[in-house]
């Protein structure tokens, strides 16, 4: 691993971006959703460089570049037209112990800027060390499509409650295992009311989810991806698709189709099960079925979109 990725307290980060055009736009566009304070600087700006400067959120200096610009800032991003201008900020940058991003031009790069799926607090970074962004954008928008909207406010809540709930169990990292295996991974009306029964220590009710090994995961709603990803354990009467074992949570136990107490006994524990049979294994499994309480079956929650 070339590049490791951190998380930069912005707060105190003087930054300063070379360049007005379209590309320097959308790397103050991204940094102005910081506290980091931006500067840029170039002759001309583009209209939207020039509506962040009316808005208070860039300082603008309206001058070409020189060397002695840099002083005062500890970050440096290289967005001009010109390579080979680009080229001489890396390393006027370098030569000052300042990090650089010089945009298209990874070997002239001391950081790279990864992709970003924001759902603050909650902030999840993808990069490929430069080398493919178009693969980095197509994982971006799968991870769009799967985090809630609501995942942030969720991250909220708990980072409000966490001081508390630390204070209050002597195994507080138990407390938020039950509580996001009930919950999951969206805020809601009752998600307050899942923390009280985690801290309770009961169980809330377990669910047996069915799947057809057959589909396509890809298929699957996005509704479902979070299901498989917060499963406990995973049962098959063989072994399970590896395209459908990879979209399931990892940590989960993986189980051979062989005993029904244990099923039974588990989902009456609370726990999240999965049972991967096609159509005709669940003829042979109906008594099984048939034993699960009302509710914790359900055959149509986890199934192909066009289904």
């Amino acid at each position: 691993m070339r590049y490791f990725p951190l998380f930069h307290d912005t707060r105190e980060l003087s930054l300063v971006v070379i360049g007005g055009g379209e590309v320097a736009a959308r790397k103050l566009t991204l940094w102005s959703r910081t506290e980091a304070r931006l500067t840029v600087i170039a002759p001309r700006v583009v209209p939207a460089v020039e509506q962040l400067i009316r808005q208070g959120r860039v300082r603008h200096l309206a001058q070409f570049y020189h060397a002695a610009q840099l002083v005062g800032h500890q970050g440096v991003i290289a967005a001009t037209d010109d390579p080979a201008l680009n080229r001489t900020v890396s390393d006027h940058a370098r030569e000052r112990s300042l990090w650089v991003n010089v945009v298209d031009d990874p070997e002239a790069c001391s950081v790279i800027t990864p992709a970003l799926v924001d759902r603050a607090p909650v902030v999840v970074a993808i990069g490929s060390e430069g080398g493919a962004p178009v693969l980095v954008r197509t994982i971006r928008a799968l991870l769009e499509g799967i985090l809630p909207e609501s995942l942030g406010q969720l991250a909220r809540f708990i980072g409000e409650q966490r001081g508390r709930v630390m204070n209050s169990h002597a195994e507080p990292r138990q407390v938020w295992q039950r509580f996001l295996s009930r919950n999951g991974l969206r805020w809601s009306d009752n998600t307050p009311n899942c923390l009280a029964v985690a801290e309770a220590g009961t169980d809330m009710p377990g669910q047996v989810w069915l799947i057809n090994p057959e589909i396509d995961p890809v298929t699957l709603p996005i509704a479902a991806l979070e299901i498989l990803q917060g499963l406990d354990g995973i049962y098959a009467p063989g072994a399970i698709p590896e395209a459908l074992d990879r979209f399931c949570r990892r940590d989960a136990e993986r189980q051979s189709l062989e005993e029904p107490q244990e099923i039974l006994g588990r989902v009456s524990a609370g726990a999240q099960l999965l049972l991967v049979l096609t159509p005709e294994q669940q003829t042979q499994w109906h008594p099984l079925l048939e034993a699960l309480k009302p509710g914790q079956f359900q055959p149509g929650a986890v199934k192909p979109a066009a289904d």
